[in-house]
């Protein structure tokens, strides 16, 4: 993973190892995530919905995501329904991150999904524990 907080080139995972998209509007939680995850992953990190949608245009895909419900411009929610269109058979391999569903439309979102779900701040172990759940 490059020292920069700029989006990398998607790269192919390498036996072993996952190929994770990270997607956070706040730069020390992607960031910091990156490089935690980057021990055991490849990881690609965006700081928004639409900088997401560009790579998955692309062609890009990932063994996981995890993507932060609160963001401005493109929320969860809408990056959601517009993966469900360009990419639906990423769906059921996002994590969705909040550190609080504060909104009745991010409680509606969180409660119709059965994507996996975790609060910040959260333990390295329950986040590998569920990514290898998911992973499987």
């Amino acid at each position: 993973m490059p020292p920069s907080d700029s989006v990398p080139p998607p790269r192919p995972a390498t036996p072993g190892r996952g190929h994770l998209l990270v997607i956070d509007d706040d730069a020390l939680v992607r960031v910091s995530l990156g490089h935690i995850l980057a021990l055991d992953h490849e990881v690609t990190l965006c700081d928004s919905g639409p900088a997401a949608l560009k790579l998955f245009a692309e062609g890009a895909r990932f063994d996981a995501i995890l993507c932060d419900v609160n963001m401005p411009g493109m929320d969860g929610p809408e990056l959601y329904d517009a993966m469900a269109q360009l990419v639906p058979d990423q769906l059921e391999r996002t994590i969705f991150l909040t550190g609080g569903a504060y909104t009745p439309r991010a409680q509606s979102f969180l409660a119709r999904i059965t994507n996996e779900q975790m609060e910040k701040p959260f333990e390295f172990e329950a986040l590998r524990a569920t990514l290898a759940r998911l992973m499987r």
